[in-house]
């Protein structure tokens, strides 16, 4: 395996999880924080990648065992994510435990079908919202995270509705997802609101809008600046 492909494994595709967290001003942070996030898209990609959900446990299994490695104080099974949790974990203390939870939280998305609103919500508070907070303590350990939580569900229950799983969320459940979101982002600290700019773009995923690069700079820039998603 080449240092190149080593990186990119320890990074999410999503281009514009890359792009809000290049505000992250401390590169090492910001890789670590994309980390975090490399994590939960590869949980995600796994229902798609098998053929039933068996097979899908056991590669979500191989993750929960990993991190178990990783909290008991052994080697992890090797990847390259697993390498690099087993770095940021020991590095900022973060517990191994939350990490677990933010795995099984991710099963029921194995059963095939669209989720109820409920289910979904289950699903991104112990995905994106608990990513966040884990985020919150690499990036700003003192400060109070709990102002991330709705930025989150916003933006993970759009990538959800988006990938088809949420057809039964329409226009009002996005715009009262829009203005917690947006209320909450006004309250967090400059050190935190990179983990908030993912919800600067939901709005365009919940209505199936395409923007182009440079409009999602300028988008992601204003919010940064002004604290408004």
């Amino acid at each position: 395996m080449t240092a190149s492909s080593s990186v990119n494994e320890c990074e999410p595709r999503s281009e514009d999880l890359r792009l809000a967290f290049t505000f992250i001003g401390d590169p090492q942070k910001r890789a670590d924080v994309l980390a975090i996030h490399a994590l939960l898209e590869t949980l995600r990609d796994i229902p798609g990648r098998v053929s039933e959900p068996m097979l899908g446990e056991i590669r979500m299994r191989w993750w929960y065992e990993a991190i178990e490695e990783i909290r008991d104080g052994k080697t992890p099974r090797y990847h390259p994510l697993s390498e690099a949790l087993q770095r940021i974990v020991g590095q900022y203390g973060l517990p191994a435990d939350d990490f677990l939870a933010l795995i099984e939280g991710q099963m029921p998305l194995l059963d095939a079908g669209p989720l109820d609103v409920r289910t979904a919500l289950a699903i991104v508070d112990a995905g994106e919202g608990l990513a966040a907070r884990l985020a919150a303590r690499i990036l700003d350990p003192a400060a109070d995270p709990s102002a991330l939580a709705d930025p989150a569900r916003f933006s993970g229950l759009a990538r959800l509705k988006r990938s088809g799983r949420l057809p039964e969320a329409g226009d009002a459940e996005g715009g009262h997802l829009y203005r917690d979101a947006a209320k909450a982002a006004r309250t967090l600290p400059t050190s935190l609101m990179p983990l908030a700019l993912p919800a600067a773009l939901a709005g365009d995923l919940w209505a199936g809008r395409v923007r182009g690069p440079l409009s999602r700079r300028l988008k992601l820039f204003w919010a940064f600046v002004t604290g408004r998603i």
